[in-house]
Order: structure tokens, then C-alpha cells, then sequence
């Protein structure tokens, strides 16, 4: 087979190694001056600009330089973004910056219980049934005295235990209603510590007294002991009944550590049996009966009455959610679909081993029981090797742009001409440093394949010089990186054996790549593998789960992004109230609606969908749009257990893989998460290698037939 060098490569490609329409740096280090700094760690983030004038530049640098109404002080400094976006000048840092952080803490609190549920219920469970049962006496003793007089202390002990709740309880209150007769301000934070102590003031008096009243009627039943009687039912100590020291006894379970785990272990299994990822894992009829189970257990420890009692109100609720709330389950099944009757896609997939495609048989790692779990953790645990690129851009000269492509070759001096040559996209808020991204790359070149990544336009430490920042329905970069490789491989490697060219992408990425295939029947790829990515953008914001739990936390990441590097751009597009929604923004399709939708004058959010997706069209075109478009083997690989691809953006999977010229290949796992798919006990061991071999080993498979009907 002949060979090439990396150098060789490069010099076909034939790409600047720095930004061909960059401002002199100079000019920019000159008039625009950002300086960004971090006052606290609840502080706002302040920074200083200085507006650039007309008369310190030239004509061509005034449109480069446009000015906005820029917010100044009497030194002629930004120095608050809050108030830039039209926050009130009256209100604090603090508050503005918890205002644009709310979001990120309420997902993360709801995040840490569901993520800990499974711990925590098995926790409580093994104090609650291993544990041996520990009576703990209350003073004073019962050593003496008759049943009445007994109750009669018992009580004054108890109410004597509870006047502090009972006098919390009261102030509170009184709070309460002073702060009702005040006018309304936005203490939210306040208000709802206010109702949690409310709360539990009231459990504590509630149990107070009903732990008074159950001593009462077990006393009226019971009999006076006569001293003498030496019974084995009596109690050795007090010589009374055994069902009145029970009675004195039931009282200590009230807020003790068996009780309030039996407390935590109802509201967890009542989380998860709501959950749609654990649901999707047991059955929601497993979830149930744990729930039960924990009931049933609280019966033989603490009695039928205080048991019912806790579990009634907690259980009442979790019932009601349960009947009202559409967890929305995915009905598609896991598996592969293709179409049978296309010869070059029947070949691939037959070439394609199925070991490669197999993850529902036990590999996964077990210990990650959720989505949730499979799609965060691996980022945490799993390895990152160092893998080194060499920069390329790629001229953009429509709009006096480039993107960037980090390149990477084999160790060995010699690349093979019949190499695979992989264009990676990767996801949101990410670049070529991508743990995914990199560990691709690693196997790769490995095995003596080229790979290069292409930086979405503004991410990373790219660079924009105009107005035209990063749009997520723009395919034209993807277009010219990919022209730009295909324009090499055909100079360096004979026709017989030329390298294959081969697009991946993730997440986002995946969503960019498949919209390439789709919309350009004659693309430069020859296989495309989109990974983790939607295909029918415009059923994503209906996705509320990942709007609630992990978009807040990618909206933050990128709306921060974007405003630390393209701010002047922004704010000259952008009026103060749309800049203020933009603050606001919750999630990531309430940031494509108040940020990318009017930067880009698209006429709604679902215009802005409709173009960003592959599949966008699939309904208003009788189920056929861009996707029967596609003219190279497409390969979807999705979890059903994805907590960020929404499963419905597939609709009907049978139908897509027979769209067009059936060149759709789809997959679909039973679980594996967002961009994760964990191997093993130890998932660091393996990384993000099931997902990486997933995609090459099909590549490979693509090309062998390829070669094969070429002979």
C-alpha cells in the first residue's frame, strides 16, 4: 500500500496555520480592552471596556467596530454586565447574580436527589431492618405510680419537650403575618425557608400531641397491675403492663434516627417510583413495591398507627403525581433498523460486527443505574489522554470568517493512502479538548487514521470578526471543512485506493452533521455517524425533563461564553429587553428563543428548529423531508435512556430508515445515557470506547464494501 507523510497531507490541504482575516493585533489589544474579573464568589462578574471612536479609526475599522449604546460610568467604564443588560441600577450584585444562577441551583438540588436517591433509600433501609431495635426511656420513670399518673407525666413531659416547637411554631407565625401587612418584595429564598420551618414545626406539634393521645387510649385499656402477680406478660421493671411501657416507648420513636429514616426512606422511594429514568429502569410496578416494602417494615418497629400515620400524607401525594404526571416513556424499541431492500446498506450492516453494535447485554457499568448517571459520571471519572493536534483554518471568504481544524496524525512517519480520514463535531459548549473527542482521536490514530475537528465558529478559542457569531442551523462551515479534506484526499492517495472520509459527530454535533447529510445530496462525506443527536429539532422543547435538570446548566455555560467573548456584537444586535430575557434564560430553548432567534432574524423559535434539524420538516412533508435527502450511509446511534436527545425528535424509526433511497441507519440502546456508555465495574479503565468503536467499526464496514465493489 503506498504511503504519505503528515506533511504531505498538510501541504495538499493547503490551509493557513493562523486566522486569514484577523484584526491586527495590535488594533484590538488598542481599542478593545476586556478585562474580566471575578469580585466574589457570589460577586457579579465586572469588566472594563473602552469604546473604540471614529476618529481613533479608520473607515473599515468603524464597521468591524460599530457603536452601541454602551452603559458608561462618569470614569466611561462598563462596570456592572447586569445593569448593561437593563437590570435595575438599584439592585445588588448578589441579587442579580442569584438571579441568573437560580436556575443552575434548583436543577442541581433536584439533580442531587435524584442522583443519591438509590443510596440514601438503601441506607435507611439497613438502619431500619438490620439495625436492632433501641427503646430509648423517657424521664421521668415509670417505676411508680399508678397508669393515670403515668399519663398525666408523661404528657407534662412531653408538651414540656415540645414548647419550644410549639413556641417557633408561634413566632414564625407572627413573621408570618408581620410580613403579609408589608408591601410584596421579591424574597422568594426567605419565604420559602420560612414555609419549610412552618413545615416542620407543625410535624413536630402534630406528633407531639398524637403521641399524647395514643398513651391515653392504651391506658384507658389497659388494667392496674396487681404487684403482686408475677404474670410473664408484665414488665420486669415497673410490674405494669407490657402494653403500657409499649405505649410510653412508641413516643421515643418520634424524631429519632429510626423514625426520620423511615421519614427520608418514604420521600426517596417516592422520588424515584416518579422518575421517568428509574421507571425506565425497574418498572414503575417494582418502584411501588418498594415503596410498600419500606411501609411494611415501619409496621413491626413502629407500630401500625404512628407508621400509617407518616407514611399517609407522603404516600397521598406520591400517588396523586403518579396519576397525573406523564412521564413520557419512550415507545420506540431498542435495536436496529435499516432498510433490507437497499444492497449497500444491507452489506455494511452484515460487515458490521454485532459485538460492535451491542450494549444491552451486560457490559454497561452496573452501579450507573440511570441516564442521569451514565451521562454525567463518565465525564467525572473517566480518563482524558493528552492527544496532540496540529491547526489548521479554513477560510471562510463569504464572510471574512474561518473555522478551525486541529489535526491529528499517527505517531508513525508513514500514513497509509486506504487510511480513514474522521471530520469530528463535537457537542455544545465544547471544542478538539473534549473528552469524547479526544479519546476518539487517541484510538484512531492508533490504528493509523487521520482525524481532524473542526471547532464550531466562536467556540473554543476560535475567534469571529464580524457580527456573525455561532448558529447551531448554519451547515456551511461543516460544508467547507469537509470540501477542504476531500480536495486533499484526492491529491494525495490514487483513485483505487483512496482514503475514506468519514463525518462524527456528537451531540450537538451530531445534530449539525445529520442536518449536512440531509441537506445536501451531493456532500463530500461518504458515511456520516451522529451520535447522542436529535434528528426532529422541533419536538426538543417538549423535552421537559432535560429542560428542567440539565439544559439550565449548558444555557449558563454558553450564555456566559458567548457574552466573555462577543459582548459588542451582541449588544449592538440586541435592545436592553431582549438582552434582559437573555439574562434570564432557564434553559437552553429559552436561550435559543431570546438569544439566537432575533440575533439571526429568524421569524420564531420552531423557524430557527426547522432548519436546525434533519428531520424538522418530517410532519408538514407527509413524513419525507430532508432526511429522504440522504445520499451516503447515515448512522443514528441513540440511548432511550438519553436525558438531553429527546426520544420522539426519531418519531417512527421503521419509516425514517425507509425514507428517501433507505440510506438512514438507526440504533438504538435500551440504556448508555447522553454521550456516555460506560464499560465495566471501573469505567475509567474503557473510557467512552464503546461509543468510539461503535463509530469506526461501522466506518470501517462502509469502506471494506466500498473497496469490495470497487474490485
Amino acid at each position: 500500500m503506498p504511503s504519505i507523510t503528515a506533511d504531505a497531507f498538510l501541504e495538499a490541504l493547503d490551509l493557513p496555520s493562523e486566522h486569514p482575516y484577523a484584526i491586527p493585533q495590535d488594533n484590538v489589544l488598542e481599542h478593545v480592552k476586556a478585562e474580566w474579573s471575578i469580585s466574589s464568589y457570589f460577586g457579579s462578574v465586572a469588566w472594563t471596556k473602552d469604546q473604540p471612536t471614529s476618529s481613533s479609526l479608520g473607515p473599515n475599522e468603524c464597521e468591524k467596530f460599530p457603536s452601541p449604546s454602551w452603559a458608561r460610568t462618569q470614569h466611561g467604564h462598563v462596570t456592572d454586565r447586569y445593569q448593561e443588560a437593563g437590570y435595575p441600577a438599584n439592585n445588588s450584585n448578589a441579587v442579580d447574580f442569584l438571579e441568573e444562577i437560580r436556575p443552575c441551583l434548583v436543577s442541581m438540588f433536584k439533580m442531587n436527589i435524584i442522583l443519591w436517591a438509590p443510596l440514601i433509600l438503601a441506607i435507611c433501609l439497613k438502619k431500619l431492618y438490620f439495625q436492632k431495635r433501641a427503646l430509648r426511656q423517657l424521664e421521668p420513670d415509670c417505676s411508680a405510680g399508678t397508669p393515670s399518673l403515668q399519663a398525666n407525666q408523661k404528657r407534662r413531659y412531653l408538651i414540656a419537650s415540645y414548647a419550644p416547637s410549639l413556641r417557633k411554631a408561634t413566632m414564625a407565625r407572627d413573621e408570618q403575618r408581620r410580613q403579609a401587612s408589608e408591601p410584596y418584595q421579591n424574597n422568594s429564598f426567605e419565604r420559602l425557608l420560612l414555609l419549610l420551618s412552618l413545615f416542620f414545626n407543625a410535624i413536630s406539634v402534630m406528633a407531639s400531641f398524637s403521641t399524647i393521645f395514643s398513651i391515653e387510649e392504651k391506658n384507658k385499656d389497659a388494667k392496674t397491675p396487681n404487684p403482686n402477680d408475677s404474670n410473664d406478660d408484665s414488665c420486669k421493671k415497673c410490674r405494669h403492663s407490657e402494653s403500657i411501657c409499649d405505649a410510653q416507648s412508641e413516643g421515643t420513636y418520634i424524631f429519632s434516627s429510626e423514625w426520620m429514616a423511615y421519614v427520608v426512606a418514604l420521600i426517596f422511594s417516592a422520588v424515584i417510583m416518579n422518575d421517568a429514568m428509574y421507571v425506565l429502569e425497574f418498572t414503575q410496578s417494582n418502584l411501588v413495591a418498594l415503596h410498600l416494602f419500606v411501609i411494611s417494615i415501619s409496621l413491626k418497629r413502629f407500630g401500625s398507627k404512628l407508621s400509617l400515620v407518616t407514611a399517609l400524607p407522603i404516600s397521598a401525594i406520591a400517588f396523586y403525581i403518579m396519576a397525573h404526571l406523564d412521564l413520557d416513556l419512550p415507545s420506540i424499541q431498542p435495536g436496529l433498523y435499516y432498510d433490507e431492500t437497499n444492497p449497500f446498506i444491507s452489506e455494511a450492516v452484515q460487515e458490521w460486527p454485532v459485538d460492535k453494535r451491542t450494549y444491552d447485554d451486560g457490559r454497561g457499568t452496573p452501579w450507573m443505574m440511570t441516564g442521569d448517571t451514565r451521562t454525567g459520571l463518565p465525564f467525572m471519572v473517566n480518563n482524558i489522554q493528552e492527544q496532540n493536534f496540529v491547526r489548521r483554518w479554513v477560510p471562510l471568504p463569504e464572510e471574512n470568517e474561518a473555522v478551525i481544524l486541529d489535526i491529528a496524525f499517527p505517531d508513525s512517519m508513514e500514513i497509509s493512502t486506504s487510511c480513514i480520514v474522521y471530520l469530528v463535531l463535537h457537542g455544545i459548549n465544547g471544542n478538539s479538548n473534549e473528552g469524547y473527542v479526544v479519546d476518539f482521536a487517541h484510538r484512531q490514530v492508533a490504528q493509523g487514521n487521520i482525524v481532524a475537528v473542526m471547532v464550531t465558529r466562536g467556540l473554543g478559542d476560535s475567534s469571529i470578526v464580524g457580527h456573525n457569531i455561532l448558529n447551531f442551523a448554519r451547515v456551511s462551515d461543516v460544508n467547507a471543512a469537509a470540501k477542504a479534506l476531500k480536495r486533499a484526499i484526492n491529491q494525495v492517495g490514487p483513485e483505487s485506493g483512496r482514503m475514506l472520509l468519514a463525518g462524527v459527530g456528537y451531540s450537538m454535533g451530531a445534530i449539525t452533521l445529520a442536518n449536512y447529510v440531509a441537506s445536501d445530496s451531493k456532500c463530500d462525506l461518504e458515511v456520516a455517524i451522529a451520535i447522542s443527536g436529535s434528528l426532529d429539532t422541533t419536538q426538543q422543547p417538549y423535552f421537559q425533563r432535560s429542560a428542567s435538570l440539565w439544559q439550565p446548566f449548558v444555557a449558563k455555560a454558553m450564555r456566559d461564553a458567548l457574552f466573555s467573548k462577543y459582548s459588542r456584537q451582541i449588544r449592538h444586535k440586541l435592545d436592553q429587553e431582549q438582552l434582559k430575557e437573555v439574562m434570564k434564560a432557564k434553559s437552553m430553548v429559552d436561550l435559543d428563543r431570546a438569544l439566537f432567534v432575533p440575533y439571526h432574524d429568524f421569524e420564531s423559535l420552531d423557524d430557527y428548529y426547522s432548519q436546525m434539524g434533519a428531520m424538522a420538516d418530517w410532519e408538514r412533508n407527509r413524513y419525507e423531508g430532508r432526511i429522504s435527502n440522504v445520499s451516503i450511509p447515515l448512522l443514528c446511534i441513540q440511548a432511550l435512556d438519553d436525558v438531553v436527545g429527546y426520544w420522539k425528535t426519531f418519531h417512527d424509526p421503521t419509516k425514517v430508515s425507509k425514507s428517501g433511497d433507505g440510506n438512514t441507519v438507526l440504533l438504538f440502546t435500551r440504556t448508555g445515557g447522553h454521550v456516555g456508555w460506560p464499560l465495566g465495574w471501573n469505567p475509567a479503565v474503557d473510557g467512552w470506547r464503546w461509543m468510539s468503536d461503535a463509530a469506526s467499526s461501522f466506518a470501517e464496514s462502509v469502506d471494506r464494501v466500498r473497496r469490495n465493489r470497487s474490485l
